[in-house]
């Protein structure tokens, strides 16, 4: 690099002046026969189960169908809509 006719490429540091203590560490690489196996598990409790029942027959084919058309004919593009859902995040704490 050149600036006002100067070169700033004989004041750049080689990597043989830095310290060693400054220079990054070199990563250990480990085959993947010592790497940890990792597994996740999920315990659902009772109530749980019941919720999700409940819930599974709350929405009936026919509450579905109206949902469907709404969301189609565009019934839920409003600001009011948006204002709502917005709201009850922010309510919520889903954020």
């Amino acid at each position: 690099m050149r600036i006002n006719g100067t070169s700033l490429d004989s004041l750049r540091p080689t990597p043989a002046s830095i310290p060693a203590v400054q220079r990054p560490a070199q990563e250990v690489v480990q085959s993947p026969a010592t790497k940890p196996v990792k597994s996740d598990s999920v315990q659902i409790s009772d109530a749980g189960r019941r919720m999700n029942t409940e819930q599974a027959n709350a929405l009936d084919p026919e509450r579905v169908a109206e949902l469907r058309t709404k969301v189609l004919t565009g019934a839920y593009n409003t600001l009011d809509v948006v204002d709502q859902v917005a709201r009850r995040i922010l309510t919520r704490g889903d954020l």
